[in-house]
């Protein structure tokens, strides 16, 4: 089997790994090296489908593991709405490329992809397990997938440093009286009528909104921008580690300067960035109470924000490359990369700088509204080439 592009997808692999591997550490010299930054909320399904769609959330429809409804707490399953039919493969199919996107545990399950030949070919291989030899072996036996004039690219899934401590959102926000709860604190025992705001999940905040919420108190318009407002100030002034005195946020978005998209109304209100070294408690994220607002290791660790990492090689990349770039970027650099112009709904673009100068000059970078002008594109041309074969033109 010979691709264009074979992508591998470590699962469960951090970026820091990929620096125990030889041969990988061989490819990053030898083309090039990026990490990746995703869009806040940096819940791994949304960071999955960030990858394959080149969106934020507010275009596809997942913002979390998990969503809330009057107050009740659920799992996000399936596959986001927005998310159907615009992930990399099935974009390549519609454009009558071949593409495929296999999730494996083990190798014995990618025997039956070596006589098949693909203009795409995305691996999703479950590594955590993985010794560096083991990883090693999996990027060997995509080298060999991979034709002389084809590239090979390994991705890691978003991680940061493992947090030290524990922030429990809605103990704080019952610390200052945003979130009204009786003693001892349990999610049974919150006062709704009384209470402005909640936390739900890795990072959403609502509103207790009326008209919204079963028993909402702020009133929408002015009341809802100065209530969020002064939760955004809480919580990046005044939310601190009892024991460092350091700030436990990084920064609170509101929700219209975090998404954009036809999802934006089932955005939470706000959402907050924790900074590294601090991670959501599970009982807040399923809106209930630790007792205190931050505990665990006697210090947080001063680790950088979660990124993912992509190592490349080929052709038509640059030498030696290392940058930056947004996890939303690699769809739209792919479909680059196999000829496909990118449509202006991707909030990813292409990341030109790790492209060969001559590649750049040779194929133009081309921007479409949708799919849809593309498929006319194509049928004008039939048209034309219908035209010819009847000889109505030269």
């Amino acid at each position: 089997m010979k691709n264009s592009v074979c992508i591998l997808w470590l699962e469960g692999v951090s970026p820091a790994r990929l620096s125990e591997v030889q041969l990988l550490s061989k490819l990053a010299e030898d083309g090039v090296d990026i990490q990746l930054t995703p869009l806040p909320l940096v819940e791994k399904g949304a960071c999955y489908y960030q990858t394959l769609t080149g969106m934020g959330s507010g275009k596809i429809g997942r913002f979390d593991a998990v969503k809330t409804e009057k107050y009740d707490v659920f799992d996000e399953v399936g596959v986001p709405e927005g998310a159907s039919g615009r992930t990399l493969p099935d974009v390549l199919n519609a454009r009558k490329l071949s593409a495929a996107l296999v999730e494996a545990k083990q190798f014995d399950e990618l025997q039956r992809l070596s006589d098949q030949r693909y203009d795409c070919l995305i691996v999703r291989f479950a590594a955590a397990s993985l010794d560096s030899a083991g990883i090693e072996a999996l990027v060997q036996r995509c080298l060999e997938w991979t034709s002389p004039e084809g590239h090979l690219f390994v991705l890691t899934d978003v991680s940061s440093e493992e947090a030290g401590r524990v922030a429990s959102i809605n103990d704080f926000l019952a610390d200052t009286g945003i979130l009204e709860v009786k003693e001892p604190r349990s999610r049974a025992g919150i006062v709704w009528s009384e209470t402005l705001a909640y936390g739900v999940g890795t990072g959403q905040v609502w509103i207790n909104l009326k008209g919204r919420e079963a028993q909402g108190i702020v009133r929408p318009g002015t009341e809802y921008q100065q209530v969020r407002d002064a939760v955004i100030a809480e919580l990046t002034n005044n939310w601190r580690d009892p024991q460092t005195g350091e700030p436990v946020v990084e920064r609170v978005l509101k929700k219209e300067d975090a998404y954009s998209g036809a999802y934006l109304f089932k955005a939470p209100d706000l959402v907050v960035v924790y900074k590294p070294g601090y991670a959501p408690s599970p009982k807040s994220a399923a809106l209930d109470f630790e007792g205190v607002s931050v505990s665990g290791k006697e210090r947080a660790p001063s680790g950088s924000a979660p990124t993912a990492r992509l190592v490349g090689i080929g052709p038509n990349l640059v030498r030696g490359f290392s940058g930056q770039s947004a996890l939303v970027d690699v769809m739209p650099s792919i479909l680059y990369l196999l000829g496909q112009p990118v449509t202006m709904e991707l909030d990813g673009d292409v990341l030109s700088s790790m492209f060969t100068p001559a590649y750049l000059q040779q194929v133009p970078i081309r921007r479409i509204s949708s799919d849809e002008e593309l498929l006319s594109d194509e049928e004008e041309g039939m048209i034309v080439d219908r035209l010819r074969d009847l000889g109505y033109l030269g």
